[in-house]
């Protein structure tokens, strides 16, 4: 089976993101705009990938690392300003201290959502549900109301405290995942 085809995608599904992001600049003390992506498997595809299995995700610095080593700190990831809430999951903590991401904390991601139709829109005889910490693979026709078990919705805001250092932080977000 061929490897989860991943693509990340604005809050409305319109617009594939493939540039590094811009959360524009925040002063010290205040929180970012909330930010919506949808995280998708496969989508729209017309042959099956494997499904992403144990889905996490996180801030690094951008090699990859915790954002503290000697010469490369990133206060952003060491830090953990970046909070994470998995709308596809129900969730509405982003204020809270469980959401932040980043050094070596991650947050699972998935979805309660169901793929319902296969890639020409036939309705599949019985829907596809993902497990806790799941994105299908399986073929969709790309439409949020039928692919739901395709794809999760995380919204993500940074909140950056009084004492930051100034500058611009260079930093990834990172989905984690396993597949076989």
């Amino acid at each position: 089976m061929k490897a989860p085809g991943v693509s990340w995608y604005n809050a409305t599904h319109t617009q594939e993101i493939k540039e590094p992001f811009d959360f524009k600049v925040i002063d010290a003390g205040d929180k970012s705009s909330i930010y919506t992506f949808n995280i998708w498997n496969n989508k729209g595809g017309s042959e099956e990938c494997a499904k992403m299995e144990d889905c996490s995700i996180t801030t690094t610095d951008m090699k990859s690392g915790t954002g503290e080593d000697a010469g490369n700190i990133v206060e952003v990831v060491k830090n953990m300003w970046f909070h994470a809430q998995v709308d596809s999951l129900g969730e509405t903590d982003i204020e809270a201290d469980t959401s932040k991401i980043g050094k070596d904390r991650s947050k699972p991601i998935g979805t309660k959502g169901k793929t319902t139709k296969d890639n020409t829109g036939a309705a599949y005889p019985t829907p596809f549900v993902p497990a806790a910490k799941e994105i299908l693979g399986v073929k969709n026709n790309g439409t949020p109301a039928d692919a739901a078990g395709n794809y999760a919705t995380v919204s993500l805001q940074a909140q950056v405290p009084l004492d930051a250092s100034s500058g611009q932080q260079k930093f990834k977000l990172r989905v984690s995942y396993r597949y076989v």
